[in-house]
């Protein structure tokens, strides 16, 4: 979490950074609302207190985080693109 912060503040310029950090802290809160909302579409617990589709919750967060796993490395290659434009 603190590598992908620090990555993500380096994307905008310095005198915009205040306001993409407040942009993205609203981004993530309201992504924690929704994850909940379809988890809790997905797990569902029967009348004799057993959890259904727990297991289909884990692929789905396990897709999610290979997905955001590649999307880092493509923000990481794009501030490493602009950084090089920047020195030439």
């Amino acid at each position: 979490m603190i590598t992908s912060s620090a990555l993500m503040s380096a994307v905008p310029e310095p005198q915009d950074r205040g306001a993409f950090m407040s942009i993205n802290a609203s981004v993530q809160q309201i992504a924690g609302g929704i994850a909940s909302a379809i988890a809790g579409m997905i797990v569902f617990q029967t009348p004799d207190g057993m959890l259904q589709h727990y297991d289909i919750l884990g692929y789905v967060v396990n897709a999610t985080m290979i997905i955001t796993i590649f999307m880092m490395f493509w923000i990481d290659r794009h501030i490493k693109e602009l950084a090089l434009k920047k020195n030439l």
